[in-house]
């Protein structure tokens, strides 16, 4: 079996466990895309109501806006997220990535 210079300490991780590891400011983009997900689904709520309780169709279209909305959001964050990740990947590695 090979040796892995990156194994050695308890301290060092190699990139592909790095994924596995969630930072702090990994933390901050999970809370605000679940916090869009929960928008999401407030939305989409308030379009079936609209339309089983014969609502004024403003709330339904403001449903559809804030479900619209968020979910565009929501996939913002997502890929900012992923891209810091291969970002702070890079610098850990030792690559500089733009």
């Amino acid at each position: 079996m090979q040796n892995d210079p990156q194994s050695d300490g308890p301290g060092r991780h190699s990139p592909d466990s790095h994924s596995s590891v969630a930072e702090p400011r990994d933390a901050i983009f999970t809370g605000i895309m679940w916090i869009m997900i929960a928008n999401v689904l407030v939305g989409a709520l308030l379009m079936i109501v609209t339309e089983t309780m014969n609502l004024p169709p403003a709330v339904g279209q403001t449903g559809l806006g804030l479900a619209l909305v968020c979910g565009g959001v929501y996939f913002f964050f997502r890929w900012f997220q992923r891209k810091e990740a291969k970002r702070r990947a890079g610098e850990n590695s030792g690559f500089k990535q733009d």
